[in-house]
């Protein structure tokens, strides 16, 4: 995977374990079987770590394809009770503002 972009986290569980996270974005590029794909990781997660090709029509639509299942998985996580905090603080941050894909207001 050529990373586009990285970020760290740390995960606080349900039963108490701490585990680091680290999201990547891989560059989006032409799938050899047509269409576009995206690469994408969540490492640390329990429910998905990856990493996995995300499809679009093209690569605009693939990146923000990708964007938006990392963001579901880290919701699933955090509905099942996850904490995510910034590396090195303990500010807890939600998945909204891990993903600020809404309107600017």
């Amino acid at each position: 995977m050529d990373v586009i972009a990285e970020h760290r986290l740390v995960a606080t569980f349900p039963d108490g374990e701490l585990v680091p996270v680290v999201l990547r974005v891989g560059r989006p590029y032409a799938h050899p079987k047509g269409d576009h794909a995206c690469p994408v990781q969540a490492e640390g997660l329990r429910l998905w770590d990856g990493p996995s090709d995300i499809f679009g029509v093209g690569t605009w639509h693939a990146l923000m394809l990708g964007l938006r299942f990392l963001r579901s998985m880290l919701a699933t996580e955090a509905e099942r009770g996850a904490v995510f905090h910034w590396e090195g603080a303990e500010h807890a941050v939600s998945v909204e503002e891990l993903f600020v894909l809404g309107p600017i207001e």
